[in-house]
């Protein structure tokens, strides 16, 4: 694993415990190490960012995969929103809940949650991404 992503959270370091694509929903987990944790404390939000931004976008790629069958569902980032809320310790597990709200806009809002994974009501960070679709195989380009 390289050393980014190892520090903001790629593939290697997020672990899938499932998945609704139809329901536009992923549930990932993340073990805590000490180079996770950014200045007060918190979740680094360059962390938060990064998961949010790669998780959410795979999240629409299959949920648009799942919802029209051939389709192209690419998007674009319009917006990414993070904070971190509270004091996290390495070696806690975060349980990272992905949700699409709606799955007729043309400017999908994903939401995902960074909650403590034997406490959920203990919220560590959350995240809003806005995208838009793009069907760049039939634009004019």
């Amino acid at each position: 694993m390289d050393w980014m992503s190892k520090v903001y959270g790629g593939s290697e370091a997020v672990e899938i415990v499932g998945m609704d694509a139809k329901a536009g929903t992923a549930e990932l987990r993340l073990r805590v190490d000490s180079h996770h944790i950014g200045s007060g404390g918190v979740l680094d939000e360059g962390l938060v960012a990064t998961i949010a931004d790669n998780w959410t976008s795979y999240l629409l790629l299959a949920q648009g995969e799942a919802l029209r069958p051939g389709a192209l569902p690419l998007s674009v980032s319009t917006s990414l929103t993070v904070r971190s809320l509270r004091r996290i310790n390495p070696g806690a597990t975060v349980a990272i809940d992905c949700c699409v709200p709606s799955v007729a806009s043309l400017k999908p809002f994903v939401t995902a949650t960074f909650r403590d994974a034997t406490a959920p009501e203990t919220v560590y960070a959350v995240a809003s991404h806005t995208k838009e679709r793009k069907d760049f195989a039939n634009a004019n380009l």
